[in-house]
């Protein structure tokens, strides 16, 4: 777990305390920040703890404090902080921190950096009972001072009415001198080392007046031995037979005078290559001269031979196109000396991809010089982009010729490996593109999952028309039924309409009749309807008919 961290972004801002693992340290650290922040705001005392307890980030303090907030709210900053150590410090740890004082000794640090460590560990015990005095500290810092350092001090023959930081000063300047004097001896040491290595080094190596002597003492060539060693490719210098070097460039040197031997015929023939000889015979049985032929060594079957054939780099991968709504295997070449990409002309109609049309055709040939088949050419391309059947890899979109008759179904040449920065290497059969380390030819294993890839808006427009005509084919009589029921309904409508037309147009030409006859039976019933008839609301609840 990372160790909390204390953040402030100025001193009048609250400081926010990061999540993480407690050490006095960062509690030390929180602790001036906060005390820092109610000196600027002025914030008084029985409310500091609430201004800051909320910029405890870290869950578990924030619940820490949730759980009892209403102690913590009500108490000072310092018990806030004393609660804070006791339950979520290292238990002991001041204890411990003293001890780890107490024993600290200077050793090989410099005098300087080792006060600097004590004061800061003891800093963090202040406000403790295990918090060192400044009469404690210079007795410890007084008895642990390296061996190298006591004399000097001792010899210094300090003052007794130093302060610890007077005392401090002067030791630093008394280890300072210490440490000069050691690294000026070492840079001595290291320079005798230096000079004492060069010394060896020129008595080892050898005298070159001894070489002359032994070279000058060695007689000149006789007139017999230039002969022979011009003869057999010798050189003058080294005098030996049948080397790939002259005198001027001799590794060799002169041989030792008091083993030298005049140079023999014998000597030459010793050092001569072992040959065979093959008699040459022509188509018309003449002898011809005969010749030398290197012989083979018993180490000609360990030669390294190239093999007569590889096998292909073929790259399974997944193709998909506005015909299909899924994703088409194919099993692509990959041929890094094409500098076409090609796509078989099958592929295309099958996938439905757009062709589009070149600007120039392209002409090619067959390789073979003597080949009977007549150039062709290529007028069409379409945009592609093939990836790994696990889908963890896919191409950038190049363009593909479209070719007649391809003996592949996909050709990924020149383009393909270029755009996508694939490296290839035959030794270990791999196509690694240099972006994102993946193997094209070793992908790793894993299930196959396809994804179908989603139709376009006129696939779904095609789809929808046969799926209406395959409804009228399976719901025809169906069909018929509705549609006449749908029109004998609406005839029974137009009839009603008509009827209704008549009568409205009766009424109003015999209004006057109608409302005549309406006041006669309003008169002649009378009785039937009396005025001091009451309102609907006003009739009686209780009375059942």
């Amino acid at each position: 777990m990372r160790t909390a961290k204390v953040e402030q972004s100025a001193p009048s801002k609250p400081p926010r305390l990061l999540a993480g693992e407690l050490t006095p340290e960062v509690v030390c650290d929180w602790d001036n920040t906060c005390t820092t922040y109610f000196m600027h705001k002025d914030i008084e005392a029985a409310d500091q703890v609430k201004m800051i307890a909320f910029g405890m980030l870290d869950a578990r303090l924030h619940t820490w404090y949730l759980a009892q907030r209403a102690i913590l709210d009500a108490g000072t900053f310092n018990e806030y902080m004393t609660a804070l150590k006791s339950a979520w410090l290292e238990k002991h740890w001041d204890i411990k921190l003293r001890r780890k004082v107490l024993g600290s000794q200077q050793g090989n640090h410099p005098f300087y950096e080792w006060v600097l460590e004590l004061q800061n560990q003891n800093a963090l015990l202040y406000g403790g009972t295990s918090h060192l005095d400044n009469d404690q500290l210079w007795n410890q810092l007084e008895a642990n001072i390296c061996n190298e350092l006591t004399i000097p001090v001792l010899r210094a023959n300090l003052a007794d009415d130093l302060t610890l930081r007077e005392w401090i000063e002067e030791i630093k300047h008394l280890d300072d001198k210490r440490l000069d004097d050691l690294a000026a001896h070492k840079k001595i040491a290291e320079e005798l080392f230096k000079s004492s290595k060069r010394n060896i080094s020129s008595n080892n190596r050898p005298s070159s007046s001894k070489t002359y002597t032994s070279s000058t003492c060695l007689g000149s060539l006789t007139e017999v031995e230039q002969i022979l060693l011009s003869k057999h490719r010798g050189c003058f210098k080294c005098r030996k037979f049948y080397v790939s070097h002259q005198s001027k460039d001799c590794p060799n040197g002169a041989p030792e005078a008091t083993n030298y031997k005049s140079l023999m015929e014998a000597d030459a023939l010793t050092a001569k290559p072992k040959t065979r000889t093959v008699a040459a015979v022509t188509p018309v049985n003449a002898v011809m001269p005969t010749s030398t032929i290197e012989e083979v060594s018993d180490s000609d079957d360990d030669l390294c031979i190239a093999p007569l054939e590889t096998a292909h780099l073929i790259w399974p991968c997944l193709l998909t196109g506005p015909s299909i709504n899924y994703f088409e295997h194919v099993d692509a070449l990959i041929d890094h000396r094409s500098h076409l990409v090609l796509i078989d002309e099958n592929i295309v109609t099958k996938l439905g991809m757009r062709r589009r049309k070149l600007h120039t055709k392209i002409e090619a040939k067959s390789a073979f010089t003597d080949s009977v088949s007549l150039p062709f050419s290529f007028s069409e391309y379409v945009l592609l982009s093939p990836s790994s059947l696990n889908n963890d890899w896919t191409s950038h979109t190049i363009h593909a010729i479209v070719a007649l008759g391809l003996s592949v179904p996909l050709l990924l040449g020149g383009p393909f490996l270029q755009h996508n920065y694939l490296v290839i290497d035959h030794e270990t059969r791999t196509c690694i593109s240099k972006n994102s380390q993946y193997d094209l030819l070793n992908a790793p294993q894993r299930i196959q999952r396809v994804t179908k890839a989603h139709p376009s808006r006129r696939d779904v427009l095609h789809m929808r028309k046969n799926v209406i005509r395959e409804l009228k084919g399976a719901l025809g009589p169906q069909y018929h039924k509705v549609k006449q029921h749908a029109t004998s309904k609406s005839n029974d409508i137009t009839s009603v309409l008509c009827r209704r037309i008549d009568t409205l147009a009766f009424i109003e030409d015999n209004k006057e009749h109608l409302e005549r006859l309406d006041k006669e039976m309003r008169r002649k019933y009378d009785d039937r309807f009396p005025e001091d008839i009451p309102h609907i609301d006003e009739l009686p609840t209780d009375i059942v008919h």
